[in-house]
């Protein structure tokens, strides 16, 4: 009787064999370059040099080897004592890795052959511009210069003006941005991500910038506004303290496939060297928050009655959140030592964005918190253009140094959506209100970074 052991033992063997049977049968490209599976090493890797190739391409996969035919030329022997049931055993060939023989295999490797990613710093930054913090005045004069206001005794012998934004936002905030990449023959698909942090920036008036005229100041700072949705000579004013924070954050992702094509003017050169015009297709989502804070403080002890310390507030906020198929083109001088390239990019989506106000005594101190809010949906156009040098200082490294200059259109900013409206009227109850108004957005700045591919 058989030792159960040398069953199972004898059972696995069997099993095995006809396993590497299937495998060993697997077709495989012959030397002359033929492949079943269609895939092929990119033609175009501006990145990495070393797999810049003329046309034609190579083919991915090696030649067969010789001896990886029908399993059964391999020379079978037996092995065991006289007398018992021998064990068949077979010489096959050294085991080159899973999936060695199988498509997915070469799927795999093409891929990461073929894959490159990049990490980049951004310093960006996305200024409202030189936006009045009120309206204009019903005089002509640009509010931003001095100008005359009443007094409290009514000789209008006190000086003011309008604060704007134009110094707000113009230092940057710190970023990043990932983008991964598969190189194809037929082109190239990109994945990309960015986001930076959140910029604060302010501008602040105290005691010392309301010594008046005589001491190149003025006596106050004004929030001018319109007068039942007129343009007249109305608003508050603050003579204690004043100022106005401003904050904007971005982040966003896109998804681009960049064609290798000869039709039309594009060019698409099989080599190191040579300046490549490519299209482009993708989408982009992105998103926009940003917030802007005043407060001051208003008193006035030598009137009848006198005016107690009032800390006037006005907040806003505003959400984009923007979906923009896009489209543009890629043009890049390669050489073997750099790679200098410029992309600009149209898009046409919608954005669909919300907006709040909030208003706590504002005209004095018996005028309540007020919130109004606006939602809507719009369509939004985009533009991008960036440049690039890349420097390749390996087989797989570069070193890239850029700009970008991202533009949007109809987009809800917070120094936007206030309506700067006194209403004279008692049935609102409301000083200032959100507006459905919408402006332009542009997110710009300095691009370094590095691109590793993988051998």
């Amino acid at each position: 009787m058989v030792n159960p052991a040398y069953r199972l033992l004898l059972g696995m063997v069997v099993l095995l064999s006809g396993v590497e049977s299937l495998s060993a049968q697997a077709p495989y490209a012959s030397a002359a370059g033929q492949t079943g599976n269609g895939y092929t090493q990119a033609s175009y890797r501006p990145g990495a040099p070393h797999k810049m190739q003329y046309a034609p391409v190579q083919e991915y996969y090696e030649p067969g080897p010789e001896y990886y035919e029908d399993v059964d030329q391999y020379q079978s022997e037996y092995s065991g004592a006289s007398g018992e049931s021998g064990m068949i055993t077979r010489v096959l060939p050294v085991d080159r890795g899973w999936g060695y023989d199988h498509p997915w295999d070469g799927l795999f490797k093409n891929l990461a052959n073929n894959s490159w990613m990049r990490i980049e710093y951004l310093l960006w930054k996305a200024p409202p511009g030189n936006q009045l913090v009120g309206t204009e005045t019903d005089t002509g004069n640009d509010p931003r210069n001095p100008f005359t206001v009443p007094d409290f005794d009514g000789f209008g012998t006190l000086s003011s003006k309008v604060a704007d934004l134009s110094t707000i936002g113009n230092e940057g905030a710190n970023g990043i941005r990932g983008t991964f990449g598969i190189d194809f023959e037929s082109g190239t698909i990109e994945a990309i991500f960015f986001g930076t942090a959140k910029e604060s920036s302010n501008i602040s008036y105290g005691a010392g910038d309301f010594l008046g005229p005589n001491n190149g100041d003025t006596d106050l700072i004004s929030i001018t506004t319109f007068s039942d949705g007129q343009l007249a000579f109305s608003g508050v004013n603050f003579n204690k303290s004043y100022s106005v924070t401003y904050e904007t954050q971005a982040w966003g992702a896109e998804s681009n496939y960049v064609f290798n094509t000869e039709r039309l003017f594009f060019r698409t050169y099989y080599g190191a060297g040579g300046l490549q015009i490519r299209p482009l297709v993708g989408f982009r989502f992105l998103n926009i928050e940003e917030a802007m804070k005043i407060r001051g403080g208003f008193e006035e002890l030598n009137v009848t009655p006198p005016i107690t310390y009032i800390d006037r507030q006005v907040s806003s906020t505003t959400g984009n959140r923007l979906y923009v198929p896009q489209a543009g083109i890629r043009m890049e001088f390669v050489h073997p030592w750099f790679t200098i390239s410029a992309e600009p990019k149209v898009g046409f989506g919608v954005n669909k964005y919300h907006g709040g106000v909030l208003t706590d005594q504002f005209l004095g101190s018996s005028d309540p918190a007020h919130y109004t809010e606006i939602s809507k949906t719009r369509f939004s156009p985009t533009f991008e253009f960036g440049v690039n040098a890349r420097f390749h200082l390996t087989d797989y490294f570069t070193f890239n140094v850029g700009y970008n200059f991202l533009w949007a259109n109809q987009i809800a900013r917070p120094d936007s959506i206030i309506f700067y409206n006194i209403d004279s009227s008692t049935t609102n109850g409301v000083s200032l209100q959100a507006q459905n108004s919408l402006d332009s957005y542009k997110l710009h700045g300095l691009v370094i970074g590095g691109e590793f591919s993988w051998p």
